[in-house]
């Protein structure tokens, strides 16, 4: 942890900057809970993302709904080799999604961050399979849809582990009865396509969305579409003196593909170059 603090330390001092620590820390507040939605009760929509702190501060009738349970067909077991068994939740449905590893964990965020989709089932219902002649059943690991209705079914798998559990020749078998009655298609994925980097990125972006602040988003915004040329995000960052805000912002207009972040070292950070992203 110190040598990390250290080369934090190093990086900034070779750009020049030097930060004076503030007396007091004001944290940058989002507009709607990080967790759970306000609603009217019988008004919003259940696809709506629910009121601001603002709209739902002078009312008497709102609620707050708090994230919804998993929908999985299965609980993961207590007694388990994985690495990590947890949930999280997806604030698009406001809905618990479980992971059973950190390979599911790094997908599921995946999923949540790609503007594409609309839904994410976890641990869906058991498939029927043949397999050497046996009937036996299967539960993939996710089940996403896409705006044009398009479903995915997934089976997330250590690359290690794919002979030893016959997961090629199972996932064929499902292919061959369930596509494309249960999804449209079927994908296999380890840590080859669903690496580290592509996983923490997508932690951030979630994060990000979650404290989301309009007022924010608008000002980078402004201020990227003024500066017109890529500009690094510490470097923006030091220009409109509030590294919070546009960190968040930054991240936001990007899960909205309004500007574009060029991450050639696959991880996204201060050392980005951020552009807007003009569209016609």
């Amino acid at each position: 942890m110190l040598e990390q603090r250290v080369y934090e330390y190093l990086c900034l001092k070779d750009r020049g900057l030097s930060f004076v620590v503030p007396d007091t820390f004001e944290f940058a507040r989002s507009d709607r809970p990080f967790a759970g939605r306000f609603v009217i009760p019988g008004v919003t929509p259940d696809n709506d993302p629910g009121l601001t702190f603002a709209e739902a501060a002078e009312r008497t009738d709102v609620a707050w709904i708090p994230p919804s349970l998993s929908i999985a067909t299965r609980k993961f077991s207590l007694k388990s080799m994985s690495s990590l068994r947890g949930h999280t939740v997806d604030i698009r449905t406001n809905r618990a999604l479980m992971f059973e590893s950190m390979l599911e964990f790094y997908m599921a965020n995946i999923l949540m961050a790609m503007p594409s989709i609309v839904d994410i089932e976890d641990q869906p219902a058991a498939l029927k399979l043949e397999l050497d002649g046996v009937e036996q059943d299967h539960t993939l690991d996710f089940r996403s849809t896409g705006f044009d209705g398009w479903k995915l079914g997934y089976q997330v798998k250590p690359a290690d582990l794919l002979e030893r559990d016959d997961t090629m020749r199972k996932v064929n078998a499902l292919k061959s009865r369930h596509v494309p009655t249960f999804a449209n298609d079927i994908l296999v994925v380890t840590e080859l396509q669903i690496t580290r980097n592509r996983g923490l990125n997508a932690i951030d972006i979630n994060n990000a969305r979650k404290s989301r602040c309009q007022a924010g988003c608008h000002k980078v915004l402004d201020a990227v579409r003024g500066i017109g040329t890529p500009i690094k995000i510490w470097q923006l960052q030091e220009r409109m003196g509030d590294h919070g805000l546009v960190w968040n912002a930054v991240l936001n207009l990007y899960y909205e593909r309004k500007v574009t972040i060029h991450y050639p070292e696959g991880r996204i950070t201060d050392d980005c170059l951020v552009r807007p992203r003009w569209r016609h």
